[in-house]
């Protein structure tokens, strides 16, 4: 695949890396929102600023070219993206996490917020910690996780997000009663997993059209 990489912070370095190493090439970098989108690649991976989210995608869809999205924070525009999508067949697949350790971790949750449906003497919350040069808060992650839980228990499950050194991203929920506390959690010990899901969408993206998510990428290899 020819790669076009928006966003060429942390995360789109690691992309870049790991794409070259499974035989892709970058056709272009990006790295201000005001460089234009080139014709010719087959997908874009961004990892942009929330600011400049919605611009880039759009700028890839004038273009012709497929998106995979990674960044957060830019979420009260993704039904416009949904949208454009169905009315001019455009390709996009958003994820507010890539990695398959986080998702699995989404699936266990799941599976306890249904059985916690029939125990109303627990509580529910989130608490979730990243790197200080991380933007958004709550991350995109802790937002899916509560709508999981919220879907389910029909609560407003609360957040709590701490921004702290360079911690790659730490997700914890609990579930308290007067007399007992459950916790799940998942740590990322690196970047790399969520460069390779991102690159393994792509991959996957390639002569699909319309607006998918990582379970659409998930389910079709269950």
């Amino acid at each position: 695949m020819k790669i076009c990489i928006i966003g060429y912070g942390k995360m789109g370095k690691i992309v870049e890396k790991i794409a070259k190493s499974k035989g892709h090439s970058i056709s272009q970098l990006i790295d201000s929102p005001n460089e234009e989108v080139e014709g010719g690649s087959d997908i874009a991976i961004i990892f942009s600023t929330p600011k400049s989210a919605y611009s880039n995608i759009i700028k890839c869809f004038e273009k012709k070219i497929p998106v995979v999205c990674g960044t957060t924070g830019w979420l009260n525009d993704i039904d416009k993206i949904k949208s454009y999508c169905k009315v001019n067949k455009s390709t996009f697949l958003f994820s507010p996490n890539f990695s398959l350790g986080v998702n699995l971790f989404f699936k266990i949750n799941t599976s306890i917020s249904k059985i916690m449906r029939h125990h109303d003497e627990f509580n529910s919350k989130i608490n979730e910690t990243h790197h200080t040069s991380k933007i958004d808060f709550p991350s995109g992650t802790a937002i899916k996780i509560k709508e999981d839980i919220d879907s389910i228990l029909k609560k407003d499950t609360p957040i709590e997000s701490k921004r702290i050194g360079s911690n790659k991203g730490t997700h914890e929920i609990i579930y308290e009663s007067m007399s007992d506390t459950i916790k799940l959690s998942h740590t990322a010990k690196n970047r790399d997993s969520f460069a390779m899901g991102s690159i393994l969408c792509a991959e996957w993206l390639i002569n699909k059209n319309g607006y998918y998510e990582m379970d659409d990428f998930l389910n079709d290899f269950s």
